[in-house]
Order: structure tokens, then C-alpha cells, then sequence
């Protein structure tokens, strides 16, 4: 990890076009072990189906979100460097700073839950959550109840989208840092801002490959996601890693103003 130590003091601004250069690189990094990428997809859906089984499947999963999270960007991480890719990797947040990245996903679910029950008290408020009960088939709106439900449905997309750039970064800060939990959050949402378009670019090119993967009869999405997972480790360099830092092995830096 020593080639990860040194963060930027700043985010990197970068154009537009950077955010095709990460998906790009996503789909390198896929082709240095295809086979350890599907397996690890596929492991990835198994496990978290067979958790959904469980009584509190659904908590343990929101728990290990993060965990897998380190484990994609630390596949990628061997994968960026020209190595092949090595399925044990995809384990290492189980073995590496374990405890704040479960921390970490339980922040992303008490997250999750306050945007669900802003959502549901502004339903309560306007009267309409008699109607979530009601048979999709024989549900009449009005007018004005549709339009509760649709600004309900803008209201908790614009809660979570700042949600999703504090969490897009913090498994990759919170493994190969050690930055705390609130502090990664902090971290992965300035530099989502500060890569606005880049990465709006890069969430319709993905959204785009999601569509023709699922398409193809699911198999090309064996493909597509992981190659998009890795592209996140792809970015999380180019907007935070200092390269030239990390070559010299210089010590880790106060980077946005927390130690690294």
C-alpha cells in the first residue's frame, strides 16, 4: 500500500473527458484476470442473495458494504499495476482494517434510513401514504396526489445524490489511508464536486454499458460491473493519489486538513 500513502493536499480537477478515461481503465484492469473478475461478481450476488435469506441478512449486508467495496479497489490496485488480478484480494477488507469499513457501512445505512423516513414523513404529511397499501392495478391518482408522490421521488433523489458522492471514495480512503469514517465521507464527496462533469460522464457511459449488459440475457453485466467497480479505483488515483509523492516514498501528508 505504500504506493497509495501520499493524498493530494487538494482534489484534482479534471475535464469531461477523464470520466471515459476511467471507465476505459476499468475495462483494462478487467482483462488483466477476467476469470478472477467474474468469479468475484459472482461470489459478490451469492453471497449477498444468500444473506437476504437471514433474519438480519439485509443489516449484515448493509455492514459489509464497504468491505467489498475495499475489496474491488484493492484488486484494482494490483490490476493498475500491470499485475495480474488475484481473487484473494477481493477479501482484503475482511483482513485490513475491518472494523471502520463495517463502521462505514452502517453509516451508509443510517444514511439510507434518514432519506427513507424524510421521504415517508412528507408522504404522511401530504396524506398519501394510505395509498402505498392499495393494489397497483386499481390505484386511481389525482392530479395533486401524483404530484406529491413525484416531488416525494425528486426530493429523496436530491437527498441522495450527495449521499452517493460521500460514500463513492470513503472505502477506497478508509483502506489504504486509515482516514476516519466522517472524514472519508467529507473527502469522497469534495472530490465527486469537484469532478462534477467528469463524473456525469462517466455515470451515463456506465449507465449506458449497464443497459447492453443486462440486455444480454444478464452475462455482458458479468462483465460491465466489475469493470465499472474497478474504474472507481481508476478515478479515486487520478483525483487524490499524488503520484509523484507516492514514487519518492514520501510520508503521508495532511491532506484536506486531516492526517492521512
Amino acid at each position: 500500500m505504500n504506493s497509495d500513502s501520499a493524498l493530494r493536499r487538494e482534489p484534482k480537477r479534471h475535464t469531461i473527458g477523464q470520466g471515459w478515461i476511467w471507465i476505459r481503465t476499468g475495462f483494462d484492469i478487467f482483462n488483466r484476470g477476467m476469470g478472477a473478475s467474474v468469479a468475484m461478481i459472482v461470489i459478490w450476488f451469492l453471497v449477498g442473495m444468500l444473506l437476504e435469506q437471514l433474519p438480519a441478512g439485509g443489516f449484515i449486508s448493509q455492514l459489509l458494504y464497504m468491505v467489498w467495496g475495499a475489496g474491488w479497489v484493492a484488486v484494482a490496485r494490483r490490476g493498475h499495476e500491470g499485475q495480474p488480478l488475484q481473487f484473494a484480494d477481493f477479501f482484503a477488507g475482511f483482513r485490513h482494517r475491518l472494523t471502520p469499513l463495517m463502521l462505514g457501512g452502517l453509516m451508509v445505512l443510517t444514511l439510507f434510513m434518514g432519506i427513507l423516513l424524510i421521504c415517508a414523513f412528507m408522504l404522511h404529511q401530504w396524506g398519501l401514504t394510505g395509498l402505498l397499501s392499495q393494489d397497483p392495478e386499481t390505484l386511481t391518482l389525482t392530479p395533486e396526489q401524483a404530484q406529491g408522490f413525484l416531488l416525494c421521488l425528486l426530493l429523496g433523489l436530491a437527498l441522495l445524490v450527495p449521499v452517493l458522492m460521500a460514500i463513492t471514495f470513503a472505502p477506497a480512503l478508509i483502506f489504504f489511508h486509515g482516514v476516519g469514517i466522517w472524514q472519508a465521507a467529507r473527502l469522497s464527496f469534495k472530490g465527486c464536486l469537484s469532478n462534477m462533469w467528469p463524473f456525469l460522464w462517466w455515470g451515463l457511459l456506465g449507465a449506458v454499458l449497464i443497459f447492453f449488459g443486462a440486455l444480454l440475457m444478464l452475462v455482458g453485466l458479468l462483465v460491465v460491473l466489475p469493470a465499472i467497480n474497478y474504474s472507481i479505483y481508476a478515478a479515486y488515483r487520478d483525483i487524490y493519489v499524488d503520484e509523484e509523492a507516492a514514487d519518492d516514498g514520501e510520508p503521508p501528508v495532511k491532506a484536506f486538513g486531516f492526517e492521512a
